[in-house]
């Protein structure tokens, strides 16, 4: 499950879920389309059905809309979660102007890939890749 709360970031996440379903991850995308009131019965039960959790958003990590939903998951389907739950969000650094930095503070298809990845247990030891 990736769960995406920006619409911008919807295309990365959709980008992301091309690329692992070429490697053999089905990936269920989530867009939320408010956050008030937040859908949390389709997050639980998607949660249920998938067994991972994945949030991407471009806001700060702390005390985000990915937290509120992993909380949420936690507090309703933890016993369903089969992998650590992930949550990708913006550097913790005020929004740089230089294009090139931008990239470096939002997620980008390569972060949530990678991370969907760690969630399947499809990542490859640091140590392996040294």
């Amino acid at each position: 499950i990736l769960a995406c709360e920006v619409i911008t970031k919807r295309l990365f996440v959709v980008q992301a879920a091309e690329i692992l379903e070429k490697e053999g991850i089905d990936a269920e995308v989530i867009n939320l389309r408010s956050i008030r009131p937040l859908d949390r019965s389709t997050i639980n039960a998607s949660v249920r059905k998938t067994n991972r959790l994945i949030t991407v958003e471009e806001g700060f990590p702390q005390h985000g809309v990915g937290a509120e939903i992993c909380a949420s998951v936690v507090e309703e389907s933890f016993a369903y979660l089969d992998a650590p739950v992930e949550r990708i969000a913006g550097a913790d650094v005020p929004m740089p102007y230089a294009a090139n930095l931008e990239r470096m503070a939002v997620p980008q298809v390569e972060d949530i890939v990678r991370a969907a990845k760690r969630a399947c247990y499809r990542a490859v030891p640091l140590a392996a890749a040294a």
